[in-house]
């Protein structure tokens, strides 16, 4: 599972340059958030303002010739193709 958990989250970077990963677990009142531009490279930070009670945003930032995965209708094309034989809803 981590496997593929790391391909697709990973293949987030053909589209975009640099990925933000924003978190808060419902243990815990500290959100924290995940930055990278790949490369190996990444930095992790507390965030204070945080609007999310608990849950993972996931913000991607498009290389100029991918807008058209801003198109909403588009990125659900892509996940109702690709999560067909998932167990559960994405």
């Amino acid at each position: 599972m981590i496997g593929q958990f790391g391909v697709g989250f990973y293949s987030a970077y053909l589209v975009a340059d640099k990925l933000a990963v924003y978190s808060r677990s419902c243990e815990s009142d500290e959100a924290n958030l995940w930055e990278s531009s790949a490369g190996g490279t990444f930095t992790v930070t507390p965030v204070e303002d945080f609007e999310m009670a608990r849950g993972t945003r996931l913000v991607l930032f498009l290389k100029p010739d991918n807008l058209e995965f801003v198109e909403e209708k588009k990125v659900k094309d892509i996940i109702k193709k690709h999560s067909e034989f998932i167990n559960f809803e994405i």
